[in-house]
């Protein structure tokens, strides 16, 4: 492929920054004229409910990594939980740069350094997004009427009904590319743009309705998060449940704006919608969502940390474990099928995928 051409680059690196203030200037005019409500919002919260809340936002990040795992896991080959957090979870720390493609790029090298072609492991984050979009499409589709309900109250009617209306679009495209065959169909046209061996075996329901339903734990322990945040606006099973929902729209649409770093702006704004559709004031809804986008932050830098811990603690074992030394020319040398036997276990199968 031809490289861009300077002015073009130029263009779009400028197109990328002017959207990236004008999301920041829309979060911090938003926050600034709404500041007394925001200000009291975080006094009256606990700090029970933050840790809680906290530890929440952690277990939906490991849901996260569990469907990657299991979608991963089918189109290369299974991988053990301690190997697939360092990829997945320290890789999603590339969301925070502006440009969703940092974290696939982050998580290709980190996949590639434990054996995992670097084309599977994007095609499989990609696979996990689109999962995880549908699913949070699809829960959050008996609660549209309330989101446009909460558009009205928001005093940003014009974007907040895009933003539904987007999500009552997507949703049947969404649910139909969920169909094993025309998925299979999908990834192979994209393996042949990427210049890559195309797909061992086809993909079966079994790794999507896997990795479907650990996002959809996920979506449940992130509305977990957000209900104890607003659970004294929203208490009950009704409240719980309306939090689901406000999360599901808010993460699966702002996906979508790759210019924001993790969605920064959008998700806030969509969340922020949901909850004032379900009668939360308009400047409490908003205050109570960057409490939660700052809990979140907590908990990926922590997840990310630990895991980077336990695969830095592997390595080392490894370094110290004894090396194989593959026999030299001579009689007892072994170059029949016998000799695989002697690679180390971590190392099999390592050059027959794509570096």
């Amino acid at each position: 492929m031809a490289p861009a051409k300077p002015w073009r680059a130029r263009m779009i690196a400028a197109v990328r920054v002017l959207a990236a203030l004008g999301i920041v200037y829309f979060i911090v005019a938003t926050t600034i004229d709404q500041w007394s409500a925001v200000q009291a919002t975080f006094r009256g919260l606990s700090w029970p409910s933050l840790i809680a809340a906290l530890l929440a936002a952690v277990v939906s990040l490991g849901t996260t990594m569990m469907a990657w795992r299991a979608m991963v896991g089918s189109i290369d080959h299974p991988l053990r939980v301690r190997d697939a957090a360092p990829i997945m979870l320290v890789g999603s720390l590339g969301k925070y740069l502006p440009g969703s493609v940092w974290a696939y790029v982050v998580q290709m090298e980190l996949g590639r350094r434990a054996g995992v072609s670097r084309s599977k492991v994007f095609i499989g984050s990609v696979l996990v997004s689109g999962l995880g979009v549908t699913s949070g499409l699809i829960l959050t589709s008996p609660g549209f009427g309330t989101a446009f309900d909460g558009v009205k109250a928001s005093r940003h009617e014009v974007f907040g009904s895009l933003a539904v209306w987007a999500s009552v679009i997507l949703l049947p495209f969404a649910v139909a590319c969920c169909y094993p065959p025309l998925l299979t169909w999908i990834v192979g046209r994209a393996m042949r743009v990427l210049r890559r061996p195309p797909l061992d075996r086809p993909i079966t329901w079994r790794p999507v309705l896997e990795s479907a339903a650990w996002c959809v734990a996920g979506y449940l322990t992130a509305g977990l998060h957000v209900w104890l945040l607003v659970r004294a606006h929203l208490p009950g099973l009704h409240g719980l449940v309306g939090s689901v929902f406000a999360m599901a729209l808010a993460m699966s649409i702002s996906t979508f704006v790759i210019v924001a770093p993790s969605g920064l702006g959008a998700r806030e704004f969509l969340m922020a919608l949901a909850l004032a559709g379900l009668g939360v004031p308009w400047a409490t809804a908003w205050a109570l969502t960057l409490v939660s986008r700052l809990l979140f932050t907590v908990a990926d830098v922590a997840a990310a940390g630990v895991a980077a811990a336990v695969g830095l603690r592997r390595i080392r074992h490894s370094e110290g474990a004894p090396q194989v030394v593959p026999p030299g020319p001579g009689p007892a040398a072994r170059t029949g099928p016998g000799a695989a036997a002697q690679r180390p276990e971590h190392l099999s199968g390592q050059s027959d995928r794509d570096q």
